[in-house]
């Protein structure tokens, strides 16, 4: 009789013991993404059940549908754009498979920043003295002429990055909040899960092509929406351009000017008037070819869009042109 209850107490013991383990292990975003990506393929085993309350918040839209998409189909590689307060879908292609961000990384880069000043760990008056030279593999890599022993402000690094998208800024608010590139993708991922953006994995704080860095159309539009929510992305993405100033290594005061990316922004490309821009981000890179994300107002309405285009930067604008013209 005890060796029976004892066996029965073993087993109970066993169950909860296993039960908590599989728990926290899907808990456990390190555990989501192993081995290289495929970005051309499509999402394998996506479940496209929504979070609590996304219902109510976001559009939910389901894997493999597509909704007037015969515009891009074979020109980008994902498009979506969605009424932000009817929460319908009114464009979608391939928006839950995998693709490369290029710079529009740098939204959660900058989410990340904005929490860590909201958390006291760094302020935005804060001087960083950059610790080593910073090279990239990347012919296209676009980065500033800041070297080891320069200094600058965080103010002065994130407002540059969100507009001209200096790589290097990246890596340096990276390395002095997450300690290392590894340290600061790591609570970029952790982030993204938060926002409900779980097909998204990143490597890096910039957006260069590396296998293992990707999300996907439905993700990005999740994240833009996060963006808007903090008031320094806010008054940054008004900018069209900011002057700022650095120290180098031996204490010569330069200049530099950040130029918005974004032609509606900068004027290269032309915005009807009753459009307004609230947040944004562009990215090139070989693999993701021509990006931009954007929340805007159209006749005082909410929208977010996003098209990464295969063709070329001319194309990207001209697709976005057929999604302003869809606005209810």
């Amino acid at each position: 009789m005890k060796k029976g209850v004892i066996y029965i107490i073993f087993i109970l013991a066993l169950t909860i013991g296993l039960m908590l383990w599989s728990f926290f292990r899907s808990r456990s975003f390190e555990d989501a993404y192993t081995g290289n990506v495929d970005i051309s393929g499509d999402m394998k085993g996506l479940s496209t059940s929504p979070l609590p309350g996304f219902s109510s918040r976001y559009a939910v839209i389901a894997e493999n549908e597509e909704i007037n998409a015969e515009d891009f189909a074979d020109s980008t590689f994902a498009a979506i754009m969605v009424n932000n307060e009817t929460k319908e879908c009114l464009v979608a292609h391939n928006v839950h498979e995998r693709i490369y961000p290029a710079s529009m990384t740098k939204l959660l880069t900058g989410i990340v920043v904005c929490d860590a000043i909201e958390a006291g760990e760094i302020s935005m008056d804060e001087i960083i003295e950059v610790g080593h030279d910073i090279q990239f593999d990347d012919t296209l890599a676009v980065q500033s002429s800041l070297s080891s022993g320069s200094k600058i402000s965080v103010r002065n690094l994130l407002t540059a990055l969100m507009l001209s998208s200096y790589n290097d800024y990246a890596i340096i608010l990276a390395e002095r909040i997450g300690g290392s590139v590894e340290g600061f993708a790591k609570r970029m991922n952790e982030k993204a899960r938060a926002i409900g953006a779980t097909n998204t994995h990143f490597t890096n704080p910039h957006g260069l092509d590396d296998l293992d860095h990707y999300t996907t159309a439905y993700d990005m539009y999740l994240i833009v929406n996060a963006a808007e929510e903090y008031e320094i992305l806010q008054e940054i993405d008004k900018y069209k351009d900011y002057t700022y100033s650095y120290e180098d290594g031996a204490g010569n005061t330069w200049e530099d000017t950040a130029t918005a990316t974004n032609h509606f922004i900068s004027e290269q490309g032309t915005l009807p008037s009753n459009i307004e821009i609230r947040a944004w981000k562009t990215g090139t890179t070989t693999g993701a070819g021509n990006c931009l994300t954007m929340n805007v107002l159209i006749n005082n309405k909410s929208y977010t869009m996003m098209v990464s285009d295969k063709i070329s930067k001319d194309d990207l604008y001209q697709k976005y042109s057929v999604l302003f013209n869809m606005a209810d």
